[in-house]
């Protein structure tokens, strides 16, 4: 079984329709699907994505990432790039998941999409979405969303009662800090998504002292490498398949390529029972107990 635990319903860019069939033909089972919090974003050119995993893979240039990332973020909850500006939603819909998971209950999950931050009271928009059947988990993104990671604890808390997976998108210094996180929580079933970025190696080397601390291989945030010395430093078993799509990693006629990741996974230097962990099994793990 192959299941996709990282992908942003955007019928902008892939209606679920085409969804489903790009699945069938790929061989992906299911489909755990994320609230889309921006309007459609240009392709970034690959030049630029490849500076930007070198620079956070060195000392001296995390800093200089860091300063890139907040001069891309405007005021009043805004991505500027080049001369244009997309709204970041600061409540992204998850009414629009919940209806695509209750009309494709065969093939999609969703995350519950909070933000401390936002209009809506985060632990009622938890409450009003954890019941309904095919929502399995929480998505935060300090990133984009623009908080220190100490504004939620009182959402990962719940989560960690309810035991539901959460999938949080890092970001720089307390906007990422997974160390308190993984402590503070010991029993929250948290994922960093693609592949713990912004800090990669840094993230992976906390392994050990962070049993609950687990990684996504999504995004075109990453290669082929990455993900290899992902796997490598944290284990086929707390590594989780994911795609991101649709973003990034398109065909030659502009429509999504869903099997260029999962070739990644397919070419990883690891048992069949390690790819296996890695496609869906620690997934369906940390979604057991949660899944309705």
């Amino acid at each position: 079984m192959i299941l996709d635990m990282h992908a942003h319903h955007e019928p902008r860019m892939l209606g679920t329709r085409e969804m489903v069939r790009k699945l069938d033909a790929a061989g992906v089972a299911r489909v755990v699907l994320i609230p889309t919090m921006l309007d459609p974003l240009p392709r970034t050119p690959e030049g630029a994505l490849r500076l930007l995993r070198v620079l956070l893979q060195r000392d001296w240039g995390r800093p200089l990432a860091e300063v890139a990332h907040r001069a891309t973020l405007g005021s009043r909850g805004t991505l500027r790039l080049g001369w244009r500006r997309y709204a970041i939603d600061a409540q992204p819909d998850n009414a629009s998941v919940a209806q695509a998971v209750q009309a494709h209950p065969d093939r999609f999950w969703g995350w519950i999409f909070l933000n401390p931050r936002g209009p809506s009271e985060p632990l009622e928009e938890l409450e009003r979405w954890r019941h309904v059947p095919g929502m399995v988990g929480v998505k935060l993104h300090p990133h984009w969303h623009d908080y220190r990671t100490s504004a939620l604890h009182p959402i990962l808390g719940r989560c960690e009662q309810l035991r539901l997976p959460v999938l949080v998108h890092l970001g720089f210094g307390r906007r990422g800090d997974y160390v308190e996180l993984a402590a503070r929580f010991p029993k929250l079933r948290l994922i960093a998504a693609h592949a713990g970025f912004p800090h990669f190696q840094r993230l992976w080397a906390h392994r050990a002292r962070a049993p609950n601390l687990h990684v996504d291989l999504s995004s075109p945030y990453l290669d082929e490498a990455l993900v290899r010395a992902a796997v490598a430093a944290m284990g086929p078993e707390r590594c989780l398949y994911g795609t991101d799509a649709p973003y990034g990693f398109h065909e030659p006629d502009g429509s999504y390529d869903y099997a260029a990741i999962r070739g990644w996974v397919e070419r990883l230097p690891v048992t069949e029972a390690g790819r296996a962990r890695v496609l869906s099994e620690n997934f369906l793990e940390l979604v057991d107990g949660v899944r309705r």
